[in-house]
């Protein structure tokens, strides 16, 4: 055996033992987001149904445990077969401090995938879950994101098992859920992205940006989203192009809703910088026009949009002039004052 074989072989050994892999490195938000806790999965199990001779996943459930060893909440997931998608459900059961904090014993998460991977072929898929919709408070209150990583087992059972029509199976499966916060203090950007101020506060922008196919290549059209202080937590006001600019011609329209409403209209005052393959370029943007309640702090001067996934054009083109393309994105938000 060659000494370049050997290695071939060597390193083939140590990826099959490696608890990670590139692709699932690759499960977590960018920057904007940082690690909450994490939780191994207890009792894991993938549901099938047969069909017509073919296993059909339904769900899974599993416990979830900490990492001091004891029950940290539970997990389940329910895939619609029309959709081809899966809806993810987290209970979290709160610790002392985070009881005391909100008074409740348990806070839940509600997610939908926004990327996902298949590592090993023996091994459900991994995924990068957004939070869309928060129950009750407590340590899960910040959540923004939720991956899945490190999976073991799960696949459905041989085909040869299913012969009775609507019977079901359930298989053991492992991972590790890694929950990242949603960061509370804006993230390093290139110095030409850099706010010029004092920055105030942030919220977390959920919606799409919308092109249009036109002289052979994809244009952009314009970006609406709604405003949540955290993923899937309370609505705090709209964001988005409209058709009409103020006098300087601004046509980002940003409003906060009542009580202490107030509303913005902004344009670029920097040129967008690609952070993050996975998203669209993070903007700078200037404040030319405000109304409603002022800040005790001053008026909004800039706001900075990063920490992006997706809202990217298609690669490929489209076949006619005017088609549209709408691809859904989440940013989070960062407002200053002079």
């Amino acid at each position: 055996m060659s000494r370049q074989t050997l290695l071939l072989c060597v390193f083939a050994v140590l990826l099959q033992w490696q608890p990670w892999s590139v692709v699932s490195a690759g499960m977590a938000p960018p920057k904007g987001y940082s690690m909450g806790f994490t939780a191994t999965i207890g009792r894991g199990t993938q549901k099938y149904v047969c069909n017509r001779g073919s296993w059909i996943k339904t769900g899974s459930s599993a416990d979830l445990i900490g990492s001091n060893g004891k029950k940290l909440g539970s997990y389940g997931s329910v895939y619609d077969a029309q959709t081809g998608k899966s809806t993810y459900y987290w209970t979290i059961i709160n610790s002392a401090g985070g009881y005391y904090e909100s008074g409740q014993a348990k806070s839940g998460l509600q997610a939908k995938a926004v990327k996902t991977a298949k590592v090993f072929s023996s091994a459900v898929i991994e995924y990068l879950a957004i939070v869309k919709v928060h129950r009750g408070a407590g340590d899960a209150s910040q959540v923004a994101f939720v991956s899945l990583s490190g999976t073991k087992g799960g696949m459905p059972p041989r085909s040869a098992l299913c012969t009775s029509h609507g019977s079901t199976s359930g298989i053991p499966f492992k991972g590790t859920f890694t929950f990242y916060n949603q960061d509370r203090q804006p993230p390093q950007v290139p110095a030409s992205l850099t706010p010029k101020g004092t920055f105030l506060q942030m919220a977390f922008l959920d919606g799409k940006i919308t092109y249009m196919f036109a002289q052979g290549r994809w244009r952009y059209v314009g970006i609406f989203a709604t405003i949540y202080d955290v993923a899937g937590g309370v609505v705090l006001g709209k964001f988005g192009t409209v058709s009409k600019a103020d006098r300087f011609g601004s046509k980002v329209f940003i409003k906060y809703n009542n009580p202490n409403g107030f509303w913005l209209y902004g344009q670029l005052c920097a040129k967008p910088v690609r952070m993050d393959a996975d998203g669209f370029a993070w903007q700078l943007m200037k404040i030319t026009t405000s109304g409603g309640v002022v800040s005790p702090m001053g008026k909004y001067t800039q706001v900075l949009m990063g920490s992006t996934i997706g809202g990217l054009a298609p690669r490929i083109a489209a076949k006619t002039d005017g088609m549209t393309w709408s691809p859904p994105f989440t940013a989070q938000m960062y407002m200053y004052t002079a």
